[in-house]
């Protein structure tokens, strides 16, 4: 009988159950996973949401990008602290669009929390503030410039549970988030 908090061995809340789906997963050139987060510039009426974040780099070099709905677990906020921490380039997809034609974006991770960053709060766009959306945000995501990239050059991902190719993921799931891989097996 497993102990609570337990699955099979391994913690259930902690980078060794990360860790060991990794080593486990079928295909994975590398096991630096990265984030993919669906955004809309429609949705409250804030204008162009990368110009927004990108005028916070130019001043700060920085900028922290909430994200709507859903959360990250905190296994999977530790995973990519973790790889940051290990100097691992760690990307934010960020994707703008509806299932059909979407528009991506790619930045640099600084960090991740669940917390608002209350002592840098000037490194938030201050349409957060203006429309009343920051409370609800459950994941905060510290970036550095913000650039357009094309659905090409994301071909080789996946998501970290599915062995079609981010697009095909991205055209049949309606989920705000993923965690993505470089993989050898793409369908």
């Amino acid at each position: 009988m497993l102990g609570s908090g337990h699955v099979a061995g391994f913690e259930t809340f902690g980078i060794t159950r990360i860790n060991a789906f990794i080593d486990y997963n079928i295909g994975m050139n590398s096991e630096t996973l990265h984030l993919v987060i669906r955004f809309s510039d429609t949705m409250f009426d804030v204008g162009d949401v990368i110009s927004n974040h990108n005028e916070v780099v130019k001043k700060h070099k920085a900028v922290w990008f909430g994200k709507l709905g859903g959360t990250l677990s905190f296994s999977r906020i530790e995973l990519l602290n973790k790889q940051i921490l290990e100097k691992k380039p760690t990307f934010v997809y960020l994707v703008k669009g509806n299932r059909k034609k979407s528009t991506p974006y790619k930045a640099q991770i600084l960090t991740v929390t669940r917390d608002f960053p209350k002592k840098e709060q000037d490194l938030i766009p201050s349409y957060y503030a203006e429309k009343k959306l920051l409370k609800y945000m459950s994941v905060w995501i510290k970036v550095g410039h913000i650039e357009k990239v094309e659905m090409n050059d994301l071909k080789n991902f996946k998501t970290i549970n599915s062995i079609f190719p981010l697009e095909e993921t991205l055209s049949r799931s309606s989920s705000g988030y993923f965690l993505i891989h470089e993989s050898k097996l793409i369908y």
